[in-house]
């Protein structure tokens, strides 16, 4: 009997691999459930998350609820996986504020633009915020400023052995090569059983050399194979805004373009303002990657409804959910919209 391969490595070979980025700062447990259950449920191929245990176990059980209630082959299951950075990198960070040195009279702009409402009169909700940095540049007292948040690398890989994790994906900048020998090196107790290994780059000078220079560290590593073989890069094209507008989403797509004259083992994936715009854009520019990873905009997309309460408890809001976020998915998974409403889906309350 021919072995089924699992779903997410048939998407990225059909160029149909959509991610849901979780923010690899944010911490918020009812609503990264919400966001695993419904973009599970709508057919995402990973959903990536904070390399934190709690965030971890809570989206593991989130994905296991959907995969249930879908009554899903263990091959069609996403990926489960967690971001790390080899330095100092702005999607790890936490944006902080003494509230008894905020003026009373101050018309707290940070408030109103917030988009996941981390920013109360007593100061920053550390579970809800995941650095975005649109706070700092609007207070008018500039009492804003920014906190590094990352595990150890020294201790992940301790950390991460105990975790239900499939994937891992690295952060990385031009001149962190030593960052990143040090990362790998205490990530070697998870190496062998990884699914899948992805690098997310920003456009620097020196990234193609030193995105060589971290392959050559991979091919000789003790990563799985099956990682090894499917690795993906991850094009970092305007990091944490694909909710403002959708003209973020040139930005990866220009870069793109520019990346695959690069030559890099594995798979190309767009994210950084990317949106509702990017598969329409890529395909414009003929660009040759396997799939989008999408943050802010998929979250907002269904912010309404996985802020209000548990979807478990809530068919209803579920169900909404699930067919926005479904519409996403369904730009990189046509074939979706061909087979219907799912029977599952008919389960839920309308």
């Amino acid at each position: 009997m021919v072995e089924c391969l699992p779903r997410p490595y048939r998407s990225l070979d059909a160029g149909s691999w959509f991610k849901l980025i979780g923010g690899a700062s944010l911490q918020n447990l009812p609503s990264l459930a919400n966001l695993a259950l419904a973009y599970t449920l709508a057919g995402a191929d990973c959903i990536d998350v904070s390399a934190d245990p709690a965030v971890i176990v809570e989206v593991r059980r989130a994905i296991d609820a959907a995969v249930r209630l879908m009554a899903a082959a263990p091959t069609e299951r996403p990926f489960l996986m967690v971001s790390l950075s080899d330095g100092a990198d702005l999607h790890f960070r936490k944006a902080h504020f003494s509230a008894e040195d905020c003026p009373s009279d101050c018309a707290r702009p940070c408030l109103r633009i917030c988009p996941v409402d981390a920013i109360a009169v007593g100061g920053v909700d550390r579970q809800r915020c995941y650095g975005c940095g649109r706070c700092g540049p609007v207070c008018p007292f500039g009492l804003i400023d920014f906190h590094a948040w990352q595990p150890d690398p020294g201790t992940i890989g301790a950390l991460l052995a105990a975790c239900p994790v499939d994937a891992v994906e690295i952060h990385t900048h031009q001149g962190n090569l030593e960052g990143f020998h040090q990362l790998w090196a205490g990530l070697a107790p998870v190496l062998p059983r990884l699914q899948l290994l992805a690098i997310s780059f920003p456009d620097e000078p020196g990234m193609r050399e030193h995105l060589h220079a971290l392959w050559e560290v991979i091919r000789t590593s003790t990563l799985a194979p099956a990682a090894r073989t499917r690795l993906v890069w991850q094009i970092d094209g305007l990091p944490m805004s694909g909710d403002l507008a959708r003209s973020t989403a040139t930005r990866a797509v220009q870069f793109a373009l520019k990346v695959q004259q690069w030559h890099l083992p594995g798979y190309l994936q767009l994210a950084g303002g990317t949106n509702d715009a990017s598969v329409a854009l890529a395909r414009e520019a003929m660009l040759n990657v396997s799939g989008v990873g999408y943050g802010s905009y998929a979250r907002q997309l269904i912010q309404l409804e996985s802020e209000t309460d548990s979807f478990e408890r809530h068919p209803k809001l579920l169900r909404r959910a699930v067919e926005r976020a479904r519409a996403l998915v369904c730009q990189l998974k046509p074939h979706l919209h061909q087979e219907g409403t799912a029977s599952w889906l008919t389960m839920l309350s309308p």
